[in-house]
């Protein structure tokens, strides 16, 4: 018992000097690497500290900004569309017409001078540009030479520019829509600048037109625009009877086979008048087959559209007055048909069409009405500066109206200076007007202002003006 008490207490005490010698070792090693764990806590304390203040200090004074850089001025949203004002583009565009130039060229206020060489230079490089390699180039050019030609009357440049420019719109006529619709037009605009100076050479363009306003794959604004190009360029220039008839027969194809709805009506429209003006042209065979249209057109007549409708009426009202020029005691086949249907439209008012649209179909009808039935053609007149233009028969009334449709605002402008135009109409030598008579804009104005509220005045004087009585 003795000896086993006493080997148990010197175990235990060996146990005791074991864990004595371990930790005193620990000690030492921890004693020995204190310094340094002491100095990265010490580092990691500073570096934390240095963060904070620099975040502090950037908060407090704000992001500084470079004062050697310029500051750019704010220029506003960007919009859908618009180019940056330094566009590298821009040295390659030239100089353009723009619309508010247009209005104050038709309106008659002092421009750019006609025979100035900025103009004519101007015009060459964009010609130039019509052949670019860039189709925005390309179509800033074009409708540059559009709107010159529009507001303008320049048949020696023209003259001078007239191979290059129907060689550009011969080959643009088989490019993208766009181009081909406003090549049309400027072929248009070219031919009613110079007449049949233009040549021969258009009957390659005049093939193209003819293709393009008959296909049914292409869009209807541009065959409308296609079918208005061939009616002006045939009718001032062109001499080839076999071109009228053939472009009298692509036109006739078209108003005859038109699916006729609200898209449409304009294609209808634009078709028929062409076809009714280049009869003016046609030989009489054609003229002949054309009076055997008139059952059909008498179909057009009871149309859900009011463009399709007047635009009937007045292509009947012409083709009357055609065959009453070339035949004496001329009828209609289908007379008594068409007077009943023009006396209806003339007394129309059914409660299924607005009011607006039927007023405009009474007021067409009964001129329609008098011409056909009472033989009394309505005569209109145009009054621009101190000229007047009198419209006194369909067939100059159609004229005017495939002219406004081509010019546009440029009509007023057309009238006063392009003899060719003149010539059309009858008017006679053009008027000089001197510089010196011109009214400034803002005194023409404030003249008519002053007329305006003199008429006001005066209107209210005559007015019945109820006050209660009491």
């Amino acid at each position: 018992m003795l000896y086993t008490t006493t080997s148990y207490l010197v175990a235990h005490s060996n146990k005791q000097k074991a864990r004595g010698q371990v930790s005193g070792r620990v000690c030492s090693a921890v004693h020995c690497s204190c310094p340094f764990l002491v100095l990265i806590v010490v580092f990691c304390s500073c570096f934390s500290m240095l963060i904070f203040v620099s975040a502090w200090f950037a908060h407090i004074m704000g992001k500084g900004r470079n004062k050697n850089k310029d500051k750019d001025s704010y220029s506003g949203p960007a919009r859908k569309g618009r180019a940056p004002e330094d566009s590298d583009s821009d040295d390659s565009v030239a100089t353009h017409f723009t619309v508010d130039e247009d209005m104050r060229s038709v309106q008659g206020d002092e421009g750019e001078d006609i025979d100035s060489p900025n103009l004519m230079d101007n015009l060459a490089e964009n010609i130039e540009n019509a052949s670019h390699k860039n189709i925005s180039i390309r179509m800033a050019a074009l409708r540059n030479l559009q709107v010159a030609f529009c507001s303008q009357y320049i048949p020696e440049f023209v003259i001078k520019w007239r191979l290059t420019l129907i060689e550009l719109i011969s080959k643009n006529l088989r490019k993208t829509d766009e181009e081909i619709a406003i090549s049309a037009v400027l072929l248009a605009l070219a031919s009613l600048q110079i007449g049949e100076e233009m040549g021969a050479d258009i009957e390659e363009c005049l093939s193209t037109l003819r293709t393009l306003v008959t296909d049914p794959s292409k869009s209807e604004q541009l065959r409308s625009l296609c079918a208005l190009s061939i009616a002006v360029t045939t009718h001032v220039a062109s001499i080839n009877d076999e071109s009228v008839a053939a472009s009298i027969k692509s036109l006739r194809s078209v108003w005859a086979t038109v699916k006729l709805t609200a898209h449409s009506a304009r294609l209808y429209s634009t078709s028929l008048q062409s076809w009714s003006l280049l009869l003016q042209d046609a030989d009489g065979a054609t003229v002949n087959s054309a009076f055997g249209e008139f059952s059909k057109l008498a179909s057009f007549l009871e149309a859900d559209q009011l463009d399709i409708r007047i635009a009937t009426g007045e292509a009947l009202a012409f083709l009357y007055e055609l065959g009453s020029q070339s035949r004496p005691g001329f009828r209609l086949p289908n007379h008594q048909q068409i007077v009943e249907l023009l006396d209806s439209l003339c007394s129309d008012s059914s409660k299924g069409k607005a009011k607006r649209d039927k007023r405009a179909q009474r007021l067409t009808f009964r001129q329609v009405y008098s011409s056909i039935v009472e033989k009394d053609t309505p005569s209109l007149t145009v009054k621009f500066n101190r000229e007047a233009l009198v419209l006194d028969s369909c067939a100059s009334k159609l004229l005017y109206d495939v002219c406004c449709e081509l010019l546009h605002g440029g009509i007023v402008r057309q009238l006063q200076r392009n003899e060719l135009v003149r010539e059309l109409f009858d008017m006679g030598p053009v008027v000089e007007v001197d510089q010196h008579e011109k009214v400034n804009k803002f005194a023409r104005m404030a003249a008519l202002d002053a007329a305006s509220k003199h008429r006001n005045q005066v209107r209210g004087k005559q007015r019945d003006k109820r006050n209660v009585v009491l």
